[in-house]
């Protein structure tokens, strides 16, 4: 979504902060919440140019004036929500006088419960990374807290507008949730033998912030483990696995708070949500075409024709299946992908940018497909930080979902997220983020390498969330084992009946790309609302969610309207189309 600056009509403000070549431009990770969450917002750090009674999202060290300008505007009815990172609240005193905090020590790496005050509330704590303890004054709520009773995030009222205070550092959790730490050795296991990483084979996981001893749970209505675990195939037992989207839920958090200031200053406010009118949550199924087996492909075809899903099918290197099934797997309507190969087992299948580019061109040249947009590498190897995505913007890929679980105790939300998400770049770069979508993995043939138990949790997390559940398949276990093939129409047939969607990954990769170039705005007008829309390409079912009365009704007998509920708030839903300009929509009171 693209930012307006200076645009007074929108009641979002994003105060960034300055950049800086030396430092991880965490805080920079704040636009990229509110794009993907489907914002239009002003960015400014000027005080004049905050509108009244609106929001402020301010994310950088501000002066002593800037803060006593800040705190004018809250007085007169604005909504200030302070998510500055660790630090910047101690060395402001005007600003912890705002929020009517004093602050205490750094936090590190450790839980926090939310108090029963949120519209929609975590049900487990969730993580932190980085932060500053806060002791509440007199008039402040504490909204949260860390292990030893402080604060972690405050409500405020003052004057006539409202302080959220993140003693959180909510940017810096988020990335670090969703990223992870560099990947330079193999990852710490489970105690418990349910999550052996210590394999001697650099993955994805081995950089994982979520704690493997905390921050997992059994699946609902399984006994906890009692005995020492074998990580066998298929797995002897459910173990506990990464069943809440720790991200998500920060930034479900960061959302509630924003929609509470505009609630109070009773601000009209329109959004885009993720996806299409009509749906909430959308699936995802992959297949990495390991082996290159004609007869593990041609039962995978069999499956997922059984399971009626379009998947994005892997291809990977060396070899490949004969031109014939190449032929019949685009035929289908599944579309062709990478599956880059660093495993060493020949001299192009290892780690490195001659090695990802040979094999882009080896995909093209096998599969017959020249735009290759979607990878997933194999055995989900990972080194380093965000080198990788540097690859895939060069040679062309456009979406990735390496970031996932490689281990039957690592399964479901590992990088805490079920939402597609732009990469943050580390110091030194021009731009702020990588040009490649990470999509996430959350578990790989059920029934065979991860208990049957997880498919529940996985869609019960994504739709909650809003956001995509991706479930991955392995032709020869497609093949050998029936109970992985009927689970795999099983999930199918579940998350159709919930109303999810199967997409390809190169959809989701359009969609997203498509919607971040929508402005919107509403504005009063006699009798009712103006919705205006200015997308840089045309998009079908777009909807707009619209914080109005629930009988609200368009001028335009095309359009759609629905409540929706999004995070624990309720909303209604426009349904349009989109064309490539500018259009406006007239809404009744």
């Amino acid at each position: 979504m693209t930012s307006l600056p200076g645009n007074d009509a929108l009641p979002l403000t994003l105060w960034p902060s300055p950049a800086d070549a030396e430092q991880v431009p965490w805080s920079a990770y704040a636009a990229e919440v509110l794009d993907h969450a489907g914002f239009s917002y002003a960015t400014s750090t000027d005080p004049s140019d905050l509108a009244p009674g609106g929001v402020l999202l301010l994310t950088a060290a501000v002066s002593a004036q800037e803060a006593d300008s800040v705190t004018t505007w809250v007085t007169r009815g604005g909504t200030a929500v302070l998510a500055t990172g660790a630090g910047v609240l101690a060395g402001s005193a005007d600003l912890a006088a705002l929020a009517g905090v004093s602050t205490g020590r750094g936090i590190g790496s450790e839980p926090v419960e939310c108090a029963p005050l949120w519209a929609d509330r975590p049900p487990t704590a969730l993580r932190a990374l980085a932060g500053q303890a806060l002791h509440a004054e007199e008039g402040a709520e504490v909204l949260a807290t860390f292990a030893d009773g402080s604060a972690a995030i405050t409500r405020r009222r003052v004057g006539a507008g409202l302080v959220f205070t993140f003693g959180v550092d909510l940017w810096y959790t988020i990335v670090r949730i969703q990223q992870g730490y560099p990947v330079t050795a193999d990852g710490i296991p489970a105690a418990d033998g349910t999550a052996p990483i210590d394999d001697g084979l650099l993955k994805a996981e081995d950089g994982m912030a979520l704690d493997l001893e905390t921050d997992r749970s059994m699946p609902p209505g399984y006994p906890a483990l009692t005995d020492e675990y074998t990580h066998t195939y298929p797995p002897p037992a459910a173990v506990p696995i990464f069943g809440q989207p720790h991200a998500d839920w920060w930034r479900s958090l960061l959302l509630q708070t924003l929609w509470q200031g505009i609630e109070h200053s009773e601000a009209a406010l329109v959004w885009l949500d993720y996806w299409p009118a009509g749906i909430d949550a959308v699936a995802h199924m992959s297949h990495d075409a390991d082996g290159n087996d004609p007869e593990d492909g041609r039962a995978a075809l069999d499956a997922f024709a059984a399971a009626e899903v379009a998947v994005t099918w892997h291809q990977v290197f060396p070899g490949g299946y004969d031109g014939e099934l190449f032929e019949a797997i685009a035929a289908a309507g599944h579309e062709h992908a990478l599956h880059y190969n660093a495993m060493a087992d020949t001299d192009l299948s290892t780690w490195g940018w001659p090695q990802l580019r040979a094999q882009y061109a080896w995909a093209q040249a096998v599969t017959g497909r020249e735009r290759i947009v979607s990878n997933k590498n194999h055995y989900t190897r990972w080194q380093g930080w965000t080198e990788f995505y540097t690859w895939c913007e060069r040679v062309g890929l456009q979406i990735d979902s390496s970031r996932g679980p490689s281990k039957q105790g690592t399964v479901g939300f590992p990088f805490g997220t079920a939402h597609v998400s732009y990469p943050l770049t580390p110091a030194g770069n021009e731009r702020r983020f990588h040009n490649v979508l990470n999509l996430p993995l959350h578990t790989q043939d059920l029934a065979w390498a991860g208990h049957i138990a997880v498919r529940d949790v996985i869609l019960d997390g994504a739709q909650a969330q809003h956001g995509v559940a991706h479930f991955l398949f392995h032709g020869p276990h497609l093949n050998l084992r029936p109970l992985t093939r009927q689970a795999c129409v099983e999930v199918a047939a579940e998350a159709r009946g919930r109303g999810m969607p199967w997409w390809t990954a190169e959809q989701i990769n359009t969609w997203e790309r498509a919607r971040r170039g929508v402005r919107l705005q509403i504005e009063t007008v006699d009798g009712g609302w103006r919705v205006s829309a200015h997308s840089s390409v045309a998009m079908v079912d777009a909807a707009l969610v619209l914080a109005l009365p629930d009988s609200v009704q368009p001028a335009d007998a095309g359009a759609t309207v629905r409540p929706v509920h999004r995070h624990g708030h309720e909303f209604i839903e426009l349904g349009v189309n989109l064309p490539a300009g500018t259009s406006t929509w007239l809404l009744h009171r």
